[in-house]
């Protein structure tokens, strides 16, 4: 059974996950860098979680982190395309 740090943290993370949608599926993206440091930041994140056996709180940052990664992506392209 979960604790409920890992309940509060992961529906924390599932809300940043839900309001990053409108991006992901939107035609506006942020800066290649501001996507790429986010993923980056969260990635310690991502390993606290797991070092702590909070998995639901785990998977929603690692979630958020490849969110931001499609996202850099995304404008990656998307920059490049109009080249």
């Amino acid at each position: 059974m979960n604790n409920w740090h890992d309940i509060v943290l992961s529906v924390s993370v599932l809300a940043f996950n839900i309001a990053l949608l409108p991006s992901l599926l939107g035609k506006h993206k942020p800066r290649v860098a501001t996507s790429l440091l986010t993923a980056l930041f969260l990635i310690p994140e991502v390993i606290v979680f797991f070092s702590l056996s909070l998995w639901y709180s785990f998977a929603m940052a690692l979630i958020n982190a490849i969110f931001w990664l499609i996202l850099a992506i995304q404008r990656y392209t998307q920059v490049n395309a109009s080249k």
